[in-house]
């Protein structure tokens, strides 16, 4: 079973269905057994969640939640306090690139880390690309908070993927996501020097092709431990932890 990280779903507010129809059409015709979903281009960041936890609440044996915070509002915290009591969902997205922040001087970072990590959720930065989403400008944040699995979306693009690979291997609690880096150079780094169990999946749907996403690995030659790794059990590990997250919110909401 395949597991998707990293997917988003497309605001279409005159048949938002057929973006559902068409998420977990791709997810069957790749073999996606469980997809991580949040919405950020075309919402607004909590109607977005809200919609994204309906969703994902409708089918919880394939589909999770992702929440998405601004950490430049000023009442971060506050949102996202709301978005991670939402049913199902067990991620944190965090985008400083769409969002206008340097990721190492946003004070709002950390006070939308410290609600994670009460709610024991797993997080996912944008980086690369840019100035304002350097993986080093992360660290800091990833090294005060060791029992925070921060995810590195896209190993740092094109921009900053050899950089990138290179910091998964400073801590334990750094793991890197695939979608959206096509540089052979950076892949062949990241499957023979990152960390063999904090290489993760991710497709980057619907703005790229799950079966390019899958395919890329081809071009580098990839053995079939390595995709049970890549593909399954490490997504597994995020994933089991992220439900835990999610279902233990959900108690303290109706407690």
């Amino acid at each position: 079973m395949i597991i998707d990280i990293h997917a988003h779903i497309r605001c279409n507010p005159s048949d938002q269905a057929a973006e559902e129809t068409a998420l977990l059409q791709d997810m069957e015709r790749n073999g996606i057994g469980f997809r991580v979903v949040s919405a950020l281009n075309g919402w607004d960041y909590d109607e977005g969640n809200a919609y994204v936890s309906e969703f994902v609440s409708r089918y919880p044996d394939v589909l999770l939640g992702c929440a998405v915070v601004n950490a430049k509002r000023r009442d971060a915290a506050r949102a996202a306090e709301q978005a991670l009591s939402l049913p199902g969902m067990g991620m944190l997205e965090l985008n400083s690139l769409e969002d206008g922040y340097y990721p190492d001087t946003c004070s709002g970072v950390e006070e939308v880390l410290e609600v994670a990590e009460r709610h024991g959720v797993p997080v996912k930065v944008f980086c690369g690309i840019g100035s304002r989403s350097m993986p080093q400008q992360w660290m800091g944040h990833v090294r005060r908070h060791p029992n925070i699995p921060f995810v590195f979306l896209h190993m740092g693009c094109f921009d900053y993927g050899y950089g990138c690979i290179d910091l998964a291997n400073e801590v334990d609690n750094l793991y890197l996501e695939t979608s959206n880096q096509y540089e052979m150079q950076i892949l062949r780094k990241a499957v023979n020097v990152a960390p063999e169990r904090r290489l993760v999946f991710g497709s980057m749907w619907p703005e790229r092709l799950t079966k390019c996403s899958l395919d890329v690995f081809e071009t580098v030659g990839v053995d079939e431990a390595f995709r049970r790794r890549t593909f399954e059990d490490n997504g597994a590990v995020l994933v089991q932890q992220a439900r835990e997250a999610a279902a233990c919110a959900q108690k303290e909401v109706c407690a």
